[in-house]
């Protein structure tokens, strides 16, 4: 009986002992293999949808942009779509000779309302009739009048290198007047800020 019984027993100590072999296996694995690791990803910002006035605004800029100038070109970058007295709904093209564009050496500006000319700025670059374009344009009330005024920021080529030839126009509610006497001192400037900046300073220059 005890010879019988010998043979089961080892064969049980034999099952066992494979079955605690595979759970260390097992377990050892387990903790071997990392888990897939999960990269959190950001929502995308959502961009702000143009309210109806910036989208007409674009929209009335585009037809601009697709006024007629005769030989010259419209220069995209400096042409807006203006809505105030005593030109509304009506376009500030800057107009360039396709000859000079970079850069655009002989450029023109005036305003425009349904395809045609209907205001030429007067004392354009301070008199400097070539080797000048437009850098910026500004439209804001400049005296505290209610009506906005025009800034223009310019550049002239010279062989010394280029220099600033900037412009302030005064709206007097049938068009715009400009001082070059008052132009002359802001020379020295180019950005819009520093031109508003010296013309609240010295108002009496200007208005």
């Amino acid at each position: 009986m005890f010879r019988s019984a010998y043979p089961l027993c080892f064969v049980l100590a034999a099952a066992l002992a494979s079955c605690s072999l595979r759970t260390d296996e097992t377990a050892k694995n387990s903790r071997s293999t990392p888990a897939p690791s999960v990269a959190a990803t950001a929502a995308p910002a959502q961009t702000p949808e143009a309210t109806p006035e910036e989208t007409a605004g674009r929209s009335a800029t585009l037809l601009c942009h697709a006024t007629e100038t005769g030989d010259y070109e419209v220069y995209k970058k400096q042409t807006f779509a203006i809505d105030f007295e005593p030109f509304r709904n009506s376009c500030f093209v800057t107009a360039i000779n396709p000859e000079y564009d970079d850069p655009p050496m002989e450029s023109r500006f005036a305003i425009y309302r349904n395809g045609k000319k209907v205001f030429d700025f007067p004392s354009q670059f301070n008199g400097i009739n070539f080797g000048c374009w437009v850098d910026a344009v500004s439209f804001q009330d400049l005296d505290a009048d209610g009506l906005k005024d025009i800034i223009v920021i310019s550049k002239c080529q010279a062989k010394m290198g280029d220099f600033n030839e900037n412009t302030v126009y005064m709206n007097n509610g049938k068009g715009f007047t400009t001082r070059e006497d008052a132009n002359t001192q802001l020379g020295e400037l180019t950005s819009i800020k520093q031109v508003v900046d010296f013309v609240k300073e010295n108002p009496s220059m200007f208005f």
